[in-house]
C-alpha cells in the first residue's frame, strides 16, 4: 500500500481554511510572491458539470490546475507557463515529467496517474520556452471515478522534480437554482519529495 500524503494534506487543508464565501475572486498570500487564486461563480439555473480551479505563480512559473466532472468522467489539466524571458529547464531523475493524484480526507492517494506506467530510467530534462506554456492532461473514466468518488476530496498535480504541488477540491454538480460552492485551491512548497515513495 502507498504511503499517505499527510504532510501535503495538512498544508492544503490549512490553505483551504483561508477561503471565505465572497462572491468575487479572492487571493490568499502564501510566502513572498506566491498566491492562491480562488475564483467563485454565480448562481446556476440548471444542473451542469462543475469545475474547480487553482493557480499560483512562483519563481519563473505560473501553474494552473483545472478539474472538471464531465458526464461522469473526471478531466484533469495542469497548465505550466514560463513567465520569464529565458527558457525554464527541469532535470528529471527519469522520463516522467508530471503527475496527478486524487486524495481522500486523510491524505491517502486513491488514484495516481502514473501508477502502472513505465518511464525510461535515464536522466532527462524538460524545457518550457520563454513566455510559452505546456499543458498536461489526465482522464479518469466513469467506472474508475465511480469507485473512488465517495471518498475522494482533493486533486493534486505537480511537475516531477520541482518543489511545487498544486491542489483543488473535487468538483460537485450544482443543483438547479442553487449557487455553486466557492472553488478551493492550495499549493505546497518544499525542497523534499512531497509525494509518497514507492
Amino acid at each position: 500500500m502507498r504511503k499517505h500524503l499527510v504532510k501535503f494534506f495538512a498544508v492544503s487543508t490549512a490553505a483551504i481554511c483561508l477561503i471565505g464565501t465572497a462572491a468575487v475572486p479572492v487571493s490568499a498570500g502564501v510566502g513572498t510572491g506566491i498566491g492562491i487564486s480562488i475564483p467563485t461563480g454565480g448562481s446556476s439555473k440548471s444542473a451542469s458539470p462543475s469545475k474547480t480551479y487553482a493557480a499560483f505563480r512562483a519563481d519563473k512559473l505560473a501553474e494552473e490546475l483545472t478539474v472538471e466532472d464531465r458526464h461522469g468522467r473526471l478531466m484533469m489539466e495542469l497548465k505550466i507557463t514560463n513567465i520569464s524571458d529565458t527558457p525554464y529547464t527541469i532535470s528529471h531523475r527519469n522520463g516522467q515529467i508530471y503527475d496527478f493524484a486524487i486524495l481522500d480526507k486523510n491524505g491517502k492517494a486513491l488514484y495516481r496517474w502514473s501508477d502502472g506506467m513505465a518511464f525510461t530510467q535515464s536522466l532527462t530534462t524538460s524545457t518550457i520556452a520563454a513566455h510559452q506554456n505546456e499543458v498536461y492532461q489526465a482522464e479518469l473514466d466513469r467506472k474508475a471515478y465511480r469507485k473512488i468518488k465517495d471518498d475522494a476530496v482533493l486533486v493534486t498535480a505537480w511537475l516531477v522534480d520541482t518543489p511545487y504541488v498544486i491542489s483543488t477540491n473535487l468538483p460537485t454538480r450544482s443543483a438547479a437554482g442553487s449557487s455553486p460552492a466557492v472553488i478551493h485551491g492550495g499549493i505546497i512548497l518544499g525542497n523534499g519529495r512531497w509525494v509518497y515513495d514507492d
